[in-house]
């Protein structure tokens, strides 16, 4: 959302009367805590070059004051002009010689230019001196040293001091996840985050944290618990519902997350992600056609989605409306060529109108574009025995061997075998795969009668069931 629409009057018209001034070319002279507002409007907005041309007239107004240089250096270093902003940050120390945001900025800047050893020193050596609410950002900079050295594990004790001196801060917590993620110390922030709720309820960050620790060591009904917490202290706290009902769809509990999903799109209007979570999930409680105006809806926001179009295509599939199908995933293919399972489905399309020759041309493409995942080399196979093409099966069946391995597979190659003539070869095979599979041996029973009602193979099955 653009920043102009949370703006205070007050604050609109401040810039409103700064930007005329400056179009007229007319100084302006304000104070000091309206020029932080302004520079921290086109901050938020990234447009760093206006917010320097209002640093720079602050700093003509109030030559004597290191905070608008220590912002001008701020500036640089997201302009990635770091040795700039050291010069700036060297003026600063003239001024404000202890002044810890100056040497907190400059252990950053060290940091992002991998001085490593000096930025360390820098940030032990502020501690000595820090008031609580300075060690607070000390130990935020502490974590940015660990993870840029990826030492993910003091990263997340760095963040823990943080927590422990303020568990309301916001940079912390949000932090927090990553170093977690990339520590595995998912135990230990789970007691964290649970004492820093019990202390504090409406701690929304802090719900969220102990939800997303929960789900990595497989507790999803506590994660999905503690989610609930984060979205309903901040509904707008958009990752909440997200992760939440991500959760429940973990544990198929689509109902929930499509409750969920609805409660967001309420707050946060129609987002496309947000309308394809709706049909996905409506599509897995086989509400179809509500799922399709989803779908209709998320592709006006995105006309050139293929994943809308391929989800839209098994709405028409499981209504059994094979030309809707066939259309929408030939769109699919066209804006997205890689996908295997836009092919497969599509040869599934053309095989239940008849159009064989098209149906083999779209299962061939799907085994050629997986070439490691079996299923689609079985679908492929199974479909050129049903043809009656065992010399074609046989040869899809070679190749597929080169690439990947199923006991499927085993038994396809050994059917296709006995199917297109060579009896011995293909009873030897399948004895080997009865023997070694025997569980996998109902594939037998999609093929042809003739394979399927075969008295030596049914003889064969019984053996190995005893």
């Amino acid at each position: 959302m653009d920043s102009r629409f949370r703006l205070s009057p007050g604050l609109l018209s401040l810039i409103s009367e700064y930007e005329h001034n400056r179009e007229l070319g007319r100084p302006t002279y304000i104070d000091e805590k309206e020029y932080h507002h302004i520079i921290s409007y086109y901050e938020e907005e990234n447009d760093l070059d206006c917010a320097l041309d209002v640093i720079e007239m602050a700093i003509r107004q109030f030559s004597y004051r290191s905070d608008f240089l220590t912002l001008k250096a701020r500036i640089f270093v997201k302009k990635g002009l770091l040795d700039e902003a050291l010069d700036i940050l060297a003026r600063a120390e003239l001024m404000a010689p202890y002044q810890i945001e100056i040497q907190l900025l400059k252990a950053n800047i060290f940091i992002l230019q991998e001085r490593f050893n000096e930025s360390i020193v820098l940030l032990e050596d502020l501690k000595m001196y820090a008031t609580k609410s300075d060690l607070e950002d000390i130990y935020i900079a502490e974590s940015f040293f660990y993870e840029k050295i990826q030492e993910f594990d003091a990263m997340f004790q760095a963040l823990k001091q943080v927590l422990i001196l303020n568990p309301s801060n916001e940079e912390a917590l949000m932090l927090m996840n990553i170093s977690v993620d990339q520590s595995r110390n998912y135990e230990e922030s789970i007691l964290l985050h649970k004492v820093i709720v019990e202390n504090d309820p409406y701690n929304y960050l802090a719900w969220y944290n102990l939800g997303n620790s929960y789900a990595c060591v497989g507790e999803y009904q506590m994660a999905i618990d503690a989610l609930e917490y984060s979205f309903i202290i901040n509904p707008q706290f958009e990752a909440g519902y997200m992760d939440c009902a991500g959760y429940c769809n973990e544990l198929k509990k689509f109902d929930q997350a499509l409750k969920i999903y609805n409660e967001a799109l309420e707050v946060f209007g129609p987002e496309f992600d947000l309308i394809m979570s709706i049909a996905e999930c409506e599509f897995n409680l086989d509400q179809i056609d509500k799922a399709k105006r989803s779908l209709f809806s998320a592709l006006e926001l995105d006309s050139y989605n293929d994943e809308s179009y391929f989800l839209l295509a098994k709405c028409y599939i499981k209504n059994e409306d094979w030309l809707s199908a066939i259309k929408v995933l030939r769109k699919a293919i066209t804006i997205e060529n890689n996908v295997e399972e836009y092919f497969h489905a599509l040869g599934m399309a053309y095989y239940q109108v008849g159009k064989m020759d098209r149906a083999k041309y779209y299962y061939k493409k799907a085994a050629e574009k997986s070439f490691e995942q079996p299923k689609y080399w079985e679908d492929y196979i199974l479909f050129l025995i049903s043809q009656g093409e065992y010399q074609e099966a046989q040869k899809a069946a070679v190749r597929a061997d080169r690439y990947t391995f199923s006991y499927p597979l085993q038994y396809l190659t050994a059917l296709s075998h006995l199917a297109g003539g060579d009896r011995n070869k293909g009873i030897v095979m399948l004895e080997e795969a009865l023997e070694e599979a025997f569980d996998d041996h109902p594939i037998i029973y999609k093929m042809p009668k003739e394979i399927s009602e075969d008295k030596e193979i049914h003889s064969m099955i019984s053996y190995f069931r005893k």
